[in-house]
């Protein structure tokens, strides 16, 4: 009896070459299109009715004072929210500018509306998590879930940022920031670009790559879902100082899960790391 192969799950949705080569002289690249409307549009619903994302959203506090808030989870399971970073197109995205096979680690959702007065101020994501993995071989996938645009704080990367190595975390006042000093030095000398998007676009970049963004100034929300992948040669070095970053193998799953309707509720039974949690899996490292 002859056995029939379990065809390989793979995507039509794969970086181009060219795209590839731009994420690693320039640190980032922007892939238009990555989603479609109709596959975005029940998370859209779902952030409409719940603008708190269920009370998950935890505050981070600027430069000025001011707070921005985030949205964390890591869990993989069958909702809307666990299956889209397992996706074809995001696993073989990451695996592909990292040279290796790529693991999930989380989930950072970022919405900001004009009562949300704080910005996010530059940081690098590999500066909070270099006493966990030896390398700074992580890749994030910035999915805009609605216009990002100058006026209502779309994300901003600072070009050739990710070859000048870890800059230093301080902190000023209740903020955890870039060294000031220094960042000032290198917008001197670098390029900031705005990434400005549309629903369904995506910006891969690098975990050196020092990124912010300024308040929202409008009257319509900018959404940001920032998904986070690991090499799987760059596990932690202690899994069990934070669990959530021990390499799990992803699932990967068709492109067309989310098209098909293929998951159980958006948020509804999705676990999320509840704000008075932060503190205790690493403070401000899940970032």
């Amino acid at each position: 009896m002859t056995s029939i192969a379990t065809p390989a799950v793979t995507t039509d949705r794969l970086l181009t070459a060219e795209e590839a080569a731009q994420f690693h002289e320039d640190g980032y690249v922007v892939k238009r299109g990555l989603f479609s409307p109709e596959e975005l549009r029940p998370l859209q619903n779902e952030l409409d009715s719940h603008p708190d994302i269920r009370g998950s959203q935890s505050s981070i506090p600027d430069l000025d004072g001011k707070l921005w808030k985030v949205t964390i989870w890591c869990e993989q399971n069958d909702t809307y929210a666990g299956k889209l970073p397992r996706l074809a197109r995001m696993v073989d995205n990451t695996s592909l500018l990292l040279g290796e096979e790529s693991y999930f680690w989380h989930i950072k959702l970022v919405r900001k509306s004009n009562d949300i007065p704080g910005a996010v101020d530059w940081h690098q994501g590999y500066a909070y998590w270099y006493d966990d993995c030896v390398y700074p071989d992580t890749v994030t996938c910035s999915i805009a879930l609605d216009a990002n645009t100058l006026e209502n704080g779309c994300l901003k990367v600072v070009k050739g940022s990710h070859k000048l190595g870890r800059i230093d975390m301080v902190d000023v006042g209740g903020a955890h920031v870039a060294d000031p000093v220094r960042t000032a030095e290198i917008l001197d000398r670098l390029e900031v670009v705005p990434c400005e998007m549309q629903a369904g676009d995506a910006v891969f970049f690098h975990a050196n790559m020092l990124h912010g963004s300024l308040p929202n100034t409008t009257d319509q929300p900018r959404t940001l879902m920032h998904c986070v992948y690991n090499a799987r040669s760059n596990e932690p070095v202690d899994p069990a100082k934070a669990p959530h970053r021990a390499y799990r193998p992803t699932e990967k799953l068709p492109d067309d899960t989310l098209a098909r309707g293929d998951f159980d509720t958006v948020f509804e039974k999705h676990t999320f790391f509840a704000p008075e949690q932060l503190n205790s899996v690493g403070g401000t490292q899940v970032f």
